[in-house]
């Protein structure tokens, strides 16, 4: 007797089998392609990372920014050099088991990348050196915070609601002093080299406006037994030469997540960042091509000399201004000075001249305290902006007897460095940022392996493309920014 069973049960599990097979199949395979992807990305990452950690180290250095230099300390550059470093380091990524791999062994997760391209980017000398400034602000206000700048501002108005920079001194003084000759000439007084009793003559007035203007200001003014920087440089080569010819990287400009530094504070804020990074003529960087390179930036010719020799004619033009408008406020010196035109006008027989007499006796008496007062700036000392009676270091005896020797440096007021602060806040802003970076080029190709530096091949900012492909044949396309934070 034969036993009969039923298999339903064998056919229905067998079915089922081939279900749970195939959805484990799909499983396996929809987890291989999420490895895979997020193997893709975390690549790419590290690749970026990697990229982004060759910052120039001397920039680092000397200017505490980050900046990726695509050159590497070579002759060429460009994206393209900066995807090659990339693709080289997303290779070992790739295949972390290079070398190690078992016969007829099959990786799901092994991955190709046939597909890379940087499509933008953001270069150091971008957008009129925007980027390059956006990083030195930003670094200013995270490591010194505060109100780094608020004298300066100070500093900045008062010479703009005074016109300091506006009204020329010299000349003003020049046009009184010729219509007093010319009424004098007009009488047939042409001798002024009559005395009195007090030492008092024209003649002395005449010659100490001569002497003023007439000679040199960097001679006059310079302190004895200091000597000038006689480093030059051929400008041809650096940053400014080539933006005005053309020849400039450039990229995208700002990238998103930066706020753009064009306020008048984050202006100062840079002039502040230059002033701490560069040199100038009391405090040189004896490191750099130009040792004066705050006046460099100011004036832009090409040797430490002639930036020297423009400040000094700057801070004269300046501070006869303030000395002058100071001056004609001062009773106590006005009183001197009318009296001393009093003794003169009766020496020529001119009484009705007094008044005429007494302008040009105080503007050269102005003048002659401005030599003072810049001889004193390049010696270390301060002067005030705008003085006060117990300011001045001339008085009108001095003036009558040639001597204009520094009285000694004071405590209060601004020193050199604070006045060139000023002239920064006031100077055009895309002309200081092009020059700040000839600074930065010059500095940089002093070092070793740097001699081709160009700061427009310099970059904070990348987005790049990637296309990774597995095993199986499956294709992974994204992008990636990443920046300097």
């Amino acid at each position: 007797m034969r036993t009969r069973y039923d298999a339903y049960l064998t056919v229905y599990l067998s079915l089922i089998f081939g279900v749970v097979l195939s959805l484990l199949f799909v499983f396996v395979e929809g987890a291989a392609i999420g490895a895979v992807r997020a193997q893709a990305e975390l690549v790419a990452s590290l690749g970026l990372d990697s990229v982004f950690a060759e910052y120039s180290r001397e920039i680092l250095d000397q200017y505490d920014l980050f900046f990726v230099d695509s050159s590497y300390g070579g002759t060429n550059s460009g994206t393209g050099m900066v995807e090659r470093h990339l693709a080289d380091y997303m290779s070992y990524n790739m295949t972390p088991d290079r070398g190690l791999a078992m016969p007829f062994e099959h990786n799901l997760l092994t991955l190709q990348n046939p597909y890379l391209e940087i499509s933008e980017v953001s270069c150091a000398s971008d957008d009129e050196c925007m980027v390059w400034k956006a990083q030195a602000v930003n670094y200013m206000k995270a490591v010194y915070g505060g109100d780094l700048v608020s004298a300066v501002r100070e500093h900045i108005d008062t010479v703009q609601s005074n016109g300091l920079t506006e009204r020329d001194a010299a000349g003003e003084i020049a046009e009184q002093k010729q219509a007093l000759e010319e009424a004098l000439c007009e009488k047939g007084i042409v001798e002024y080299g009559a005395e009195s009793g007090e030492g008092y003559s024209y003649q002395k007035v005449s010659g100490a406006f001569d002497r003023v203007v007439g000679g040199g200001i960097l001679a006059l003014v310079f302190p004895g037994g200091a000597s000038v920087s006689g480093a030059v440089m051929d400008a041809g080569p650096y940053f400014s030469a080539r933006k005005k010819g053309g020849s400039v990287n450039s990229g995208i400009g700002l990238h998103e997540g930066i706020d753009r530094p064009d306020g008048i504070m984050d202006e100062l804020i840079y002039g502040e960042y230059l002033m701490r990074k560069c040199g100038n003529y009391t405090d040189p960087k004896d490191t750099g091509l130009l040792k004066y390179q705050i006046e460099y930036i100011l004036y832009g010719f090409n040797s430490d000399a002639g930036n020297l020799r423009r400040s000094a004619e700057l801070l004269f033009a300046l501070r006869s201004a303030a000395n002058l408008a100071s001056i004609y406020t001062d009773s106590a010196r006005q009183s001197q000075a009318e009296m001393a035109a009093t003794v003169i006008c009766a020496l020529l027989l001119s009484p009705e001249l007094i008044d005429v007499m007494t302008a040009v006796i105080l503007g050269v008496w102005a003048l002659m305290e401005t030599v003072v007062d810049v001889r004193q700036l390049l010696e270390g000392g301060r002067v005030a902006l705008i003085k006060g009676s117990d300011d001045w270091q001339t008085s009108i005896i001095e003036l009558f007897t040639g001597n204009m020797s520094s009285s000694g440096s004071s405590t209060a007021g601004l020193s050199y460095e604070d006045y060139l602060r000023v002239f920064l806040g006031l100077m055009n802003r895309e002309t200081k940022a092009a020059r700040s970076l000839d600074i930065v080029e010059m500095d940089i190709r002093q070092t070793a392996g740097n001699q081709n530096f160009r700061i427009d091949r310099c970059m904070d900012y990348m987005k790049v493309n990637f296309g990774f492909a597995d095993a199986n044949g499956h294709d992974f396309v994204f992008w990636k920014k990443m920046c300097y934070q």
